[in-house]
This record gives C-alpha cells, structure tokens and sequence, in this order.
C-alpha cells in the first residue's frame, strides 16, 4: 500500500513526532511505501522524505494557520501526483490546516488526532482562568474565561469551524487514542472514530530489584497548560519528608525563566535540574535512572506518550485528573491519580512513593507498571491502522 504522510512539524522532539516517526518506520518494515511530507526548520527534499522550511517571520506562521502556504501547497501537489498514494494519513496538521486539506480531495484520508485542539479552540480544554474543564467547542464562554481575547474571537471562529467543515468533508476516519475525545469529538460531529491508544517506542526486558535514587522526572513543554509550576512546589514540600530526593526537567517553554526563578526563591534550586530539550534516541537514560515521572498538566491531556514510555521502563507515574489520563494510570496500582494545579496532593504522592518506609509499594508500583505497558504494543497499533486503511 502507498501511504502519504502529512504532519506539521518535522522532528525527533515531542510526542507526536516520536509517534510518526515510529509508525512509518513500523509501516515501510511491513512492506508498505510510505511518502513523509512535513513542515520544519529546514528543508529536505529526498526520497520520500519532503520538509518545507517554516518561515523565520512569527507573523507569517501565524498568517500560514488561517491561509496556505504557496510553496508547501504546490509541492504537496507535485507530491500527490507523482506519487499517487492509496491513502492520505494525516497527523498535527493546525499549523497549515488548509495547504494540508485543499490538495487531498480526491484521496482516501485519515486523520490521528493526538490532542484536545480538534474540540477547542485553546487547545487546553479547560478555562483559563479557574482551570475547570470546559464542555469544548467555541463559544463567547471562550472570551468570558479568558481562553481567547475578544479581539481574536473573529479569528479563532473563523478558523476552528473552517477546519471541522473542511474535515467532515474530506477526512473518512479518525483515530485517537482516548474514549473521552472520542466522546468530545463525536458531540462536535465527527463521525468514523476509532480508538486504539499509543505504545513506547521502547520498554525494558527485565525489571531491576534494586530501589532506585529518589529521583522524579517530568518531560514535556514549560508551558503553563502542562503544570510544571505545580509540580515545583510539590517538590518544595515534599522534600521536608524526603531530603534527598531530585528533581530532573526535560524539556524547554516560554515559561523556563519563570520556573527557574521559582526554584531560587523556594531555595530548591540545588535540588532541580533543567536539561532543557533532549532528542528522543536520549531520553532512555534519564527514565532508567529516575524513580518515579509526574504528568502534572492542568490542561486536557488526551494520551501523554510520556506515561507509556515511564510505565514501559517500570516507573510509577503521577498524574492529574485530566483528559485520558485516568486512562493509563490506575489510582494506586501503576502509580497515583491527582487534582490537577494541587501541590499538597502532588507531594503526598511523591512522598508516599519514595519514602523509605514505603520500598514494598514502590516496587508494586513499579512491577505493574511494566505489567500494564504490556498491553500497548507498536505491532497491535499498526494492526489497527492497516485493518483502518483497508476498510477506507
């Protein structure tokens, strides 16, 4: 089968990224042709590999979200043509909505959805300003919660429902990997919606019996939505209890300076690291060596690939009460479930996990969670995708 590629953002950083790079790697290793063709910061022509280089401009990459983008559009057509593909798979698309949708329309299409951003305009799925969940969708609830600036409403309208008219059309099937935002996008009208959940690029063979250093680990992006600020003050709590725990964060964000400035003034600086962004063929070591991984995210997560690939290496995960996180991690079992921006309740869990009284927990906690990453494997997923294509 010809399978074509779309995807935004060309990359080996992030969790969607990671995604599509293993599933078209998975793909070709089954005997598929699989053409990849993406936006990023530099461009490559190869075989079966396009990238158009995104603009330097801030406003033009925001000016490429309501409207094409000319270059992307021609050779994306040149693309379609020479290559002539069985089916047109679609990933994060948002950035160039329209230079990915004009051009497949005579093409069978699916569409992976990885985040809450097909159902809210924000992408956060919950009100910015008391943090509650929202019921999704756009609304003046939008500008009363302080999601969007009353200035940009036209925009934002214009361009969230211009992308479900144009998908109704001409996307056939959806998958996401959580029954919560298949239940949200179903509400909003989308129809043909599968749901298979992620896997771990990778996952240990044998489950170490020593107990780890009391090391945490959060990797994601520094941005408000993914609770990082939480969590810091989590850490400034529970170290009373356990003095000689670490905190490691991977990953970079508008909000790094502030994070930073946070650890100094709750003198916790000694005990926070930031790594800033690391490459995913990296990010092996830093789970072997950490105890436990916090998903602390105030937004709506749908299914955060950070939570497969901590349970594959065998470590508990600590996460909030968001999106399809109660999906992966059962309260207690493979790790604990939290309130979402609630230090107190983030700390008690760390503490519970890591104290020395508790080693017999921890390695419970440790042992289901390689027991339950079991179940999410890259062959059952590309067994779905194929069984997805062929239907279509």
């Amino acid at each position: 089968m010809k399978i074509l590629m779309l995807h935004s953002h060309y990359s080996d950083i992030g969790g969607a990224e990671v995604m599509v790079n293993h599933q078209i790697a998975k793909l070709r290793e089954r005997g598929h042709e699989v053409f990849y063709f993406a936006f990023g910061e530099k461009g490559i022509d190869e075989k079966n590999l396009t990238v158009i280089q995104e603009p330097q401009s801030r406003f033009l990459r925001y000016f490429h979200q309501f409207f094409i983008h000319p270059r992307g559009y021609a050779k994306l057509k040149e693309v379609i043509k020479t290559f002539n593909p069985d089916i047109v798979h679609l990933h994060n698309i948002d950035k160039h909505c329209l230079t990915f949708l004009l051009p497949i329309s005579h093409h069978k299409t699916f569409r992976t959805i990885y985040d809450f951003g097909i159902v809210c305009p924000c992408g956060w799925g919950v009100h910015k300003d008391d943090l509650k969940v929202c019921r999704q969708g756009i609304g003046l609830k939008c500008i009363k919660h302080g999601c969007i600036h009353p200035l940009l409403y036209p925009l934002y309208r214009y361009l969230f429902q211009m992308k479900h008219h144009i998908q109704k059309r001409r996307v056939h099937g959806y998958a996401t990997a959580t029954e919560l935002l298949k239940k949200y996008m179903q509400q909003q009208g989308f129809k043909n919606i599968s749901v298979f959940p992620y896997f771990p690029p990778e996952r240990i063979t044998v489950l170490t019996s020593s107990v780890p250093a009391k090391k945490i680990l959060f990797l994601g992006l520094l941005e408000k939505h993914k609770g990082c600020e939480s969590l810091i003050r989590a850490f400034c709590i529970a170290v009373g209890d356990i003095p000689d725990a670490t905190l490691t964060i991977v990953g970079s964000g508008s909000e790094q300076a502030q994070l930073k400035h946070l650890t100094r003034s709750l003198n916790v600086d000694g005990k926070v690291r930031f790594v800033g962004n690391v490459p995913h063929r990296e990010i092996k070591k830093y789970y072997l060596e950490t105890s436990v991984v916090v998903v602390p995210s105030i937004g709506m997560e749908n299914s955060p690939i950070v939570a497969y690939e901590a349970l594959s290496f065998g470590k508990p995960v600590i996460a909030t009460l968001r999106g399809g996180n109660p999906e992966l991690i059962q309260n207690g079992y493979n790790g604990f479930l939290v309130e979402a921006n609630d230090a107190k309740q983030i700390a008690d869990a760390l503490v519970k996990i890591l104290h020395d009284d508790n080693r017999d927990l921890y390695g419970m906690l440790a042992a289901n969670a390689v027991e339950s990453s079991r179940r999410y494997d890259i062959d059952k997923f590309v067994d779905h995708l194929e069984k997805a294509y062929s239907e279509l």
